[in-house]
């Protein structure tokens, strides 16, 4: 991504970033979370190769969770939807679609 494409888009997200997302106290304290069972909901799994948010182990482990293969892409950011790439997660989530 060409760096003016980043800081433009920092700084849009330094605006809508004003409250956290999530409090990982929080989300430690409900861990382990239960196994799914008898899930009639079709489920994708997809992540990025070099993702450093969500690693490899973190996108097996939650294609492991589902019970389903996960999809990996290679050269795309975890926020794919925001990658100049972005067609290439677009493109696997509609296949899964159709």
């Amino acid at each position: 991504m060409e760096d003016n494409l980043v800081l433009r888009y920092q700084e849009l997200m330094k605006e809508s970033s004003r409250v956290p997302l999530f409090d990982l106290r929080k989300l430690n304290e409900s861990l382990p979370v239960p196994k799914m069972t008898d899930c009639s909901t079709e489920i994708l799994v997809l992540g990025a190769k070099d993702d450093f948010i969500v690693d490899a182990e973190g996108l097996n482990e939650t294609g492991r969770f589902y019970n389903v293969k996960p999809i990996c892409i290679e050269g795309v950011a975890h926020d794919m939807m925001l990658d100049c790439s972005w067609g290439e997660g677009a493109n696997v989530t509609l296949s899964w679609l159709n």
